[in-house]
């Protein structure tokens, strides 16, 4: 369904929490964007540990084609501590594409778990969407691209979704910070140089500034299996009465 109100109309919205893993010199993936798996097994526990915590989980279709992700909670143990505190045992899963196509053999799919919610545009093909509606909620947030600031809102709104994290990839991260939505900054930095003039950063490849500088403040660093863990929250948080 097109959305009907724009953000200065649907004003509260959830707290945007980032998650990535990136090496020493910055990179997220390497130029073939090929899934990141240069972490240790600890920090996949971190991974799961913070999708718990979250009403929802975002990524955008690129990263969910290139990782083959199904973005569920396969730990029990976290399930069960979901569900003490009233919230349902998995977050509901989130997936950006401005165009819909995405392909239903892809795990997301394969794997039963939270309902999945597609935010697209108007431009998703009616067979696309006639052949998605029977798995996923399906929304139309723009004309060419998509609104995260609508997105947001509507997941406030209609899913009562207070607090998100977005797993991917640097164009949706790039995306959010355009539009100022990132809150917190959560890191694992690897012992790894990668190189590669292509290589994205947490943001994309080399390319223009954002529109203003993000600013933050490191509030949390912890040393794991020869790599840190670090955890920034947006200046501005603290001010903020909308989460």
């Amino acid at each position: 369904m097109p959305h009907d109100a724009g953000p200065e109309v649907l004003a509260a919205r959830p707290r945007v929490t980032v998650h990535f893993a990136l090496t020493l010199d910055g990179k997220v993936s390497t130029p073939n964007h090929t899934p990141a798996q240069f972490t240790s097994a600890n920090d996949k526990k971190r991974l799961l540990q913070v999708r718990s915590e979250n009403d929802a989980v975002m990524v955008a279709k690129g990263t969910l084609e290139t990782d083959r992700m199904s973005l569920g909670l396969p730990d029990q143990v976290l399930r069960n501590e979901r569900l003490g505190r009233g919230a349902s045992e998995e977050p509901i899963r989130v997936i950006v594409s401005a165009s819909g196509e995405i392909g239903l053999d892809l795990p997301i799919f394969k794997n039963p778990g939270a309902p999945i919610v597609l935010y697209t545009t108007s431009k998703i093909a009616a067979p696309k969407r006639a052949e998605l509606e029977a798995k996923i909620a399906i929304y139309e947030a723009g004309k060419d691209q998509v609104d995260l600031h609508y997105v947001m809102s509507h997941l406030f709104s209609r899913y009562q979704v207070r607090a998100v994290v977005c797993e991917g990839g640097p164009t949706l991260v790039r995306s959010l910070a355009q539009v100022d939505l990132v809150d917190r900054i959560i890191l694992t930095v690897a012992a790894k140089l990668f190189g590669g003039r292509l290589a994205p950063t947490l943001t994309g490849p080399p390319g223009n500034f954002l529109p203003a500088s993000r600013h933050f403040k490191l509030v949390n660093t912890e040393i794991g299996d020869n790599e840190f863990y670090l955890i920034y929250e947006h200046e501005a948080c603290t001010r903020r009465t909308r989460f």
